[in-house]
């Protein structure tokens, strides 16, 4: 017997095979024509077939001809497929999933998804889809290095930057990433995974020396990689100049001059925060 998706008060007979047929094509986000060869009918009719179903929450439009579906008026379907929905706004441009949303991709957290944190070479506006912003963050093409690709479907691909390179780019700005406690506590939890080694090398060619100094820090207190302490020293020998280790705090508290870092936030809640 056919398999007959369940339908809703919002759903008829042509959209709920639409969407019937789209998912069994492995299609949650499709595109204008897609939706035109399932619907029979040419583009202006599909065009306003597919209006009607975003005026009720049906779908959502990532940009223009291009959709996603919303499980019958919810966002779950968008919460699991964000980071393709990242990669097809930015269209093959360069970029990579970054910041908070590459931790949620590593595992270095598991609070709910608010923003969509995306680093391009262009610079671009906000974009909210349905509940979800995307945020686009500029960067130089010359820090597009440290990136690995994850597949988001059996057919499709993203890229995101690698642990390492994801503990440095957080460490450069906590704003991004739920703040520099969260931070830490991601720092830790992926501690048996990061390739230290490589993390030392990034730390040598990371264009802000700052993410480096609160780096050696956060190891040293959290009894980390210590044997590459003292290269990290080294990196930052001739940076002499202090920065707060949140950026985001007051400026107060005692400068760590072997780290040039001032200390504006408890320690000790830290370190209650990663261990308690």
């Amino acid at each position: 017997m056919k398999k007959i998706i369940k339908r809703s008060k919002t759903l008829g007979i042509a959209s709920a095979n639409l969407i019937e047929t789209l998912l069994k094509r492995g299609k949650v986000i499709f595109t204008l024509d897609e939706a035109s060869s399932v619907y029979g009918h040419g583009k202006k009719e599909t065009s306003d077939f597919l209006g009607d179903l975003l005026g009720r929450g049906i779908l959502a439009r990532i940009k223009s001809g291009l959709f996603i579906i919303l499980q019958m008026g919810h966002e779950e379907t968008q919460l699991s497929n964000w980071p393709l929905i990242a990669h097809y706004l930015v269209g093959g441009s360069n970029y990579y999933i970054s910041h908070y949303s590459a931790m949620r991709l590593h595992g270095m957290t598991t609070h709910p998804l608010i923003d969509a944190i995306i680093t391009v070479a262009k610079r671009r506006s906000t974009k909210k889809i349905h509940s979800v912003y995307y945020k686009f963050i500029y960067t130089q093409s010359k820090n597009f290095w440290g990136l690995s690709e994850h597949w988001v479907t059996k057919q499709e691909k993203i890229w995101v930057s690698d642990l390492e390179k994801t503990i440095l780019d957080c460490l450069n700005r906590p704003s991004l990433c739920g703040g520099i406690k969260e931070v830490i506590r991601g720092i830790w939890s992926k501690q048996n995974q990061i390739d230290w080694k490589k993390l030392l090398a990034y730390a040598e060619k990371y264009h802000s020396k700052a993410a480096v100094k609160r780096l050696g820090y956060v190891l040293e207190i959290l009894n980390l990689g210590l044997n590459y302490i003292p290269g990290l020293k080294k990196i930052i020998s001739s940076k002499k100049d202090y920065i707060r280790l949140d950026p985001n705090s007051h400026k107060s508290g005692r400068y760590l001059s072997r780290w040039y870092v001032q200390l504006n936030i408890n320690i000790d809640e830290i370190k209650a925060s990663v261990w308690g």
